[in-house]
């Protein structure tokens, strides 16, 4: 009996290979099923999130990218809403009215529950971070340079204004760089009051729908214990607070806000006084020791947003997956039922006191048990 060699063996799967190559060569084309488009991607940054029911919520972020979450998140459709500028903040006011903003002065307005949505002539081209809306005709938002916008027809047109100090003559060159600070949040509770918060500490109230304005962040000074630098003026030194992304009240006396350097601030009499917040490693947990302004290291991962909802609690998210959750002893811990996941979370929001979402970079979580357990929502 002859054998045959092993290199003859090979040659049989090569030549079947080759003539299959070359049978596919005689067709132009090959085809190939498209991949499903995703709706949640790992490039995707989702700036804000707002429920419109218990397992349902608008989601938008970068590239005017706009998604209807259904079924607590098993389900995602994608909205085209007709630009590519990036959606900073979305919220609907009712079952069909609803607006967002974003980059370059950018407004909309839905009056169909999120389908269409038109575009609004905002009269800037500065990038708007926030909005609140308590009705459906009354809104504001900010943004860069100390702007804020004010409507009181639904959008039809937009009353622009800054909030800024007005330096006394002998500060006027000491305080260039705090001019026009960048107003990153603002909650009002409903068309007559509301905070704004942003840049160098920056908080400011008002109680007549806007038409005038006073400052609250002066009650944090002495709290905050971080020494003045050689350069800094003593007369400035409330521009020398941590930067504030985020504000919420749960009505008008009891308020929170968050910010740069991982603190949280709260008031109990509509901001006449603020103060900061102990933090603790998990909840039961005691309180570190840590003193506002102290130097620490690490440093506290910053605070880009929080709310807070039903009669006591309350959340903040950061970079890096930080989330706090507020102990009823008013105390915030290090909120160990979020899946650890080590990327930047912009926006909480709930609907009620059971369901709500989480939204950042390349992410979206949904909880349907009040924060008790969370799922990672695949698009």
């Amino acid at each position: 009996m002859n054998r045959i060699a092993p290199s003859r063996l090979l040659l049989v799967p090569i030549a079947a290979a080759l003539a299959l190559i070359a049978a596919a060569g005689c067709h132009r084309k090959v085809g190939m099923a498209p991949l499903p488009e995703r709706n949640i991607t790992t490039s995707d940054d989702f700036f804000d999130v707002w429920p419109t029911g218990p397992e349902r919520a608008l989601i938008v972020g970068t590239r005017g990218k706009v998604i209807l979450a259904e079924a607590g998140g098993r389900h995602f459709r994608r909205i085209d809403i007709g630009t590519d500028l990036a959606v900073f903040g979305i919220q609907m006011v009712d079952g069909e009215n609803g607006y967002l903003c974003g980059q370059q002065g950018l407004v909309m307005r839905t009056r169909d529950g999120g389908r269409i949505w038109e575009r609004l002539n905002s009269r800037t081209k500065l990038s708007l971070f926030a909005l609140s809306f308590p009705d459906r005709l009354h809104g504001y938002l900010v943004g860069d340079r100390s702007l804020v916008l004010s409507t009181s027809n639904g959008g039809e047109s937009f009353f622009k204004r800054q909030l800024e100090r007005i330096f006394a003559h002998e500060l006027r060159d000491y305080a260039l760089l705090y001019q026009d600070p960048v107003l990153y949040g603002v909650d009002f509770i409903n068309d007559l009051q509301g905070w704004v918060v942003g840049e160098f500490g920056r908080i400011w109230e008002t109680d007549n729908g806007g038409r005038s304005w006073k400052e609250q962040q002066q009650s944090l000074v002495k709290q905050w214990k971080r020494p003045l630098g050689p350069n800094d003026d003593p007369r400035l030194a409330d521009y020398l607070l941590p930067t504030m992304f985020a504000v919420s009240f749960r009505d008008q006396n009891r308020g929170a806000a968050c910010g740069l350097e991982g603190w949280v601030i709260e008031t109990s009499d509509g901001g006449k006084t603020w103060t900061f917040m102990h933090q603790s490693p998990g909840p039961g947990a005691l309180p570190g020791g840590l003193i506002p302004g102290a130097p620490q290291i690490p440093a506290r991962e910053p605070l880009f947003t929080i709310q807070l909802f039903g009669a006591q609690g309350g959340m903040a998210a950061g970079l890096a997956g930080t989330v706090l959750k507020r102990e009823p002893d008013g105390t915030w811990a290090h909120d160990q039922n979020v899946p650890a996941l080590p990327l930047p979370l912009s926006q909480i929001r709930f609907f009620d006191d059971q369901h709500g979402w989480i939204v950042g970079y390349g992410t979206v979580l949904y909880t349907s048990d009040g924060g008790r357990s969370w799922r990672v929502c695949q698009g």
